[in-house]
């Protein structure tokens, strides 16, 4: 999502972060209030008391902390519990947290930051007697200056250790700090909307893409519909740099962090060609579902291999010389007449070959076939490389 709520925490000796999070009450954005600071193991609810009330309380654990994600919220309970003004807590990335927890609570406002800003904050209370600071009313920003989209850091990775076969995930869509509906629980007695995070969110997205998808088009098949959605994915954010992806160690993006890449539904009404797979294909896979395993290509005994079905992603695990994989594509474009040609970008190590390299369409030929080979350069164990779309 290309929109963020920031808010500047102001440390008693002047010094500002930018950080985010919902903060609305007046109250605690016109005054400073005292920090009560927490440092490693004492970063537990166990030991959360009256004495934070009226305070901002700080938490700095342990880094790599593995169970950070699960005490949050019980921390975060506990402060609200005794009156707490604040609670300033270091995460790996912010949106690991962002919409679930980033909300006012009884008038007490959570705020994740990053490792620098924590440590910072940590060597002023560190160095002053009196440590306080004050957090400001909560702005939204949205654009451009705002990269957009990123892929969490909660976001699910492969490969798929059962079926290194086919490239997972399929696709990437919005959902970090989505506004939807709340649940009717007693927790959000009186709240109808609430921001929320995970695939919770981004499912629905993928599933009202689908379900426009199927009106426009509503003799394709679901594989038709999902290879839609993939060949017309983007890879750049809306910078039109490569999408980021967040963890422990920010990076560039890549098929196992986004799969194809970003939902791009408009792009999607009208992919040109689309991968359709019938279920005498999907049939052939699954028979052999039970040999399959991280080194085994699960070969049939009817001689389907796994990297035959016709998905609009071909992954080769465990290149050592040379393979091979046939896609069918159909021409679903406004123009009968078409002519497709194959780009090649291939990864470091591997030679590639498209046969044919050109694919002549035609009003009484809709369908056509070509094959990819993969060929290794080189025999190196345990690396995994990528190559962009066939365009």
């Amino acid at each position: 999502m290309d929109r963020s709520f920031p808010v500047v925490i102001t440390l008693g000796n002047k010094e500002k972060f930018v950080a985010q999070s919902f903060v609305f009450s007046e109250e605690i954005a016109s005054q400073f209030s005292e920090i009560q600071s927490y440092t490693a193991n004492d970063c537990n609810a166990d030991q959360i008391n009256s004495t934070v009330k009226g305070k901002i309380v700080f938490c700095f654990p342990p880094l790599f902390r593995p169970s950070e994600q699960i005490n949050t919220s019980t921390f975060l309970a506990a402060v609200v519990a005794n009156g707490g003004r604040g609670l300033i807590w270091p995460l790996y990335n912010t949106d690991l947290l962002l919409g679930d927890n980033l909300a006012e609570l009884n008038n007490t406002s959570f705020v994740p930051v990053d490792y620098e800003i924590a440590y910072r904050i940590y060597q002023y209370i560190s160095n002053d007697d009196n440590p306080k600071a004050k957090i400001s009313l909560t702005r939204t920003t949205v654009g451009s200056e705002v990269s957009a989209p990123r892929v969490a850091a909660f976001s699910s990775r492969g490969p798929s250790s059962i079926y290194p076969g086919v490239l997972k995930p399929d696709i990437a869509a919005p959902g970090v700090s989505i506004l939807a509906a709340a649940p009717a629980t007693a927790s959000f007695q009186g709240i109808p909307y609430h921001f929320s995070s995970g695939t919770s969110m981004s499912c629905p997205h993928v599933t009202g893409i689908v379900a426009v998808l199927k009106s426009i088009h509503p003799q394709w098949s679901p594989a038709a519909l999902k290879s839609a959605i993939m060949t017309t994915a983007r890879t750049l954010d809306n910078n039109w740099m490569p999408i980021q992806a967040n963890g422990y160690v920010p990076k560039i993006a890549d098929p196992f962090d986004y799969g194809a890449g970003f939902v791009d539904p408009t792009k999607a009404a009208d992919p040109g060609l689309i991968y359709d797979i019938s279920a005498s294909d999907y049939l052939k896979f699954f028979n052999c579902m039970g040999g399959l395993g991280p080194r085994d290509n699960c070969t049939t005994a009817k001689g389907g291999s796994l990297a035959d079905l016709n998905l609009p992603s071909i992954a080769i695990p465990n290149l050592r010389t040379f393979r091979s994989a046939v896609r069918t594509v159909t021409n679903v474009g406004q123009l009968d007449d078409a002519v497709y040609t194959a780009f090649l970008e291939p990864p470091a190590g591997v030679e590639m070959a498209v046969e044919p390299p050109v694919l002549v369409f035609s009003k009484d030929r809709r369908v056509r076939s070509f094959k990819v080979t993969f060929k290794t350069t080189r025999k190196v164990q345990g690396d995994y490389t990528d190559f962009r779309n066939l365009e």
